[in-house]
């Protein structure tokens, strides 16, 4: 009985050490996400608060544009990658935080994977690099009069538009839209605005009939064409409410092409006024991402 008491012992211990390196892979990571607005505390301090909804966040490799497989805090179920506002709300899923089960795909350290954690409130984005199981705070800069960087990450397709959920505040200037194209699509295009249904929206206000057919930063396609009589822009890919583009034919010395800037921005009240990012991507396989440039003027 002895024998087989250590021997039974023995085959757990080494159970255990077959099977343990394949779950200490799996890495629990979690952080509270702060804003910050420039208030400093009498101690020289950022006075941070606490954004416990509206938070959206992509796990991405380490160096990489690859979403990592994400699960439930402690768990093995599978958590949709980018973690949507519900689920970072959630009592059950990631309780207010930027938290989930991970394996890294790190080939150095197998530790570190990429966030990108957007406030959907205003639009406001953090890039973290280097995230591990040790990290437990994220800020974000929501400072006003600042320029700020938004990214919101496109890949849902319909021929509607598609509610990225960002809403601009009032008095918001939108400066610039620049669409990254990860996953290419033959013979796509891309329209970014602001939610159509909206007093002042215009669904391709930003970007219009974007291709998604190259990999990279998308160049507009204003450029000068010979026509017939005199050199002139064909079309532009910016959208009326960034800029008015004055195109023409060739045919005709009038109209030779040619943009002015604008910017747009975004006014109240929220209930009735367009300030949500939208976009249409009829490709089911085109995917990417939306940067913008924005200042909160007050």
């Amino acid at each position: 009985m002895k024998r087989f008491k250590i021997f039974t012992l023995a085959l757990a211990v080494a159970f255990f050490l077959i099977a343990a390196p394949a779950q200490a892979v799996l890495q629990d990571m979690q952080a509270s996400v702060y804003k910050w607005t420039g208030g400093m505390g009498s101690d020289g301090k950022a006075v941070l608060t606490k954004i416990d909804s509206g938070i959206t966040f992509k796990v991405l490799a380490v160096d990489s544009d690859t979403a990592e497989t994400t699960y439930y805090p402690g768990k093995t179920t599978a958590l949709t990658n980018p973690v949507t506002t519900t689920s970072f709300a959630s009592t059950s899923i990631c309780n207010k935080k930027v938290a989930f089960r991970v394996d890294p795909t790190d080939a150095t350290s197998d530790r570190y994977v990429d966030l990108i954690v957007v406030d959907t409130v205003g639009g406001y984005t953090a890039f973290v690099e280097n995230f591990d199981q040790y990290t437990h705070t994220i800020v974000i800069d929501e400072r006003p009069n600042v320029v700020h960087q938004g990214t919101i990450w496109f890949g849902a397709s319909s021929t509607s538009e598609i509610n990225t959920g960002i809403n601009f505040a009032p008095n918001t200037l939108i400066q610039d839209v620049r669409v990254e194209v990860v996953t290419v699509a033959s013979a796509v295009t891309l329209d970014v605005g602001l939610l159509s249904s909206g007093t002042g929206g215009d669904k391709d206000g930003f970007r219009k009939a974007v291709l998604l057919t190259t990999a990279g930063y998308v160049k507009d396609t204003a450029v000068i064409t010979a026509g017939v009589s005199v050199a002139y822009v064909p079309a532009s890919t910016y959208g009326a409410l960034l800029v008015t583009a004055i195109t023409g034919d060739g045919a005709t010395y009038s109209g030779g092409g040619g943009k002015s800037y604008l910017g747009h921005v975004v006014v109240g009240p929220i209930a009735t006024q367009a300030t949500t990012l939208t976009y249409q991507n009829p490709s089911t396989t085109g995917a990417g991402y939306i940067h913008y440039w924005f200042n909160r003027m007050r």
